[in-house]
């Protein structure tokens, strides 16, 4: 399917119209689920992963930009559920291993694409930078020891002598924060 097909049925997506989303699906299924078998080696959380990308998709419709290379926002979609999904750690391929480069590119391929991507990703990484500088010092330490240092609740609690809740309060609203400042 062409770009401008895509872009069609993204604009009908975005108006509601559940046949478009089908028909998104449809097309992008299988190279998502080849991508994220990458990523993870659990099929059904890629599964899972891929279901609930299509879900949030027609949920939040209406807040999806209007143009936006279709392929390459699910790839990076996925890439960010299975993340969220695996303990909520970050996946971080090395320079060599990059999947999404084979699985993106496509015949008719270009410089500007490559462009796009690489504008997009800086624009991502400034506002996850910007997004992080804007928590508290507690915040910061809550969520590294959560994501980073993959410590339980009671043990963040006990290193920062707080109570649980208080633990999970923290961590929580650094996330709100986060998913709040950082647009993708």
């Amino acid at each position: 399917m062409n770009r401008e097909n895509e872009s069609r049925l993204w604009a009908k997506l975005k108006s509601g119209d559940i046949d478009a989303l089908n028909k998104l699906y449809i097309i992008h299924a299988d190279p998502l689920y080849d991508y994220g078998i990458k990523l993870t080696r659990d099929p059904e959380s890629v599964k899972d992963c891929i279901h609930d990308l299509f879900l949030d998709l027609y949920k939040y419709r209406k807040k999806l930009s209007k143009e936006v290379n279709v392929k390459y926002y699910l790839l990076k979609s996925l890439k960010r559920k299975i993340s969220e999904r695996s303990s909520s750690k970050i996946i971080l391929l090395p320079p060599d291993q990059d999947f999404s480069a084979t699985i993106y590119k496509d015949e008719d391929g270009c410089i500007e694409e490559k462009i796009i991507e690489r504008e997009y990703e800086n624009e991502l990484n400034l506002s996850v930078s910007n997004a992080l500088n804007g928590l508290t010092r507690s915040q910061l330490r809550a969520i590294s020891m959560r994501f980073y240092e993959n410590r339980t609740y009671e043990e963040i609690a006990v290193n920062m002598n707080v109570s649980i809740e208080t633990a999970r309060t923290t961590i929580y609203r650094a996330i709100k924060t986060l998913r709040h400042k950082v647009s993708y």
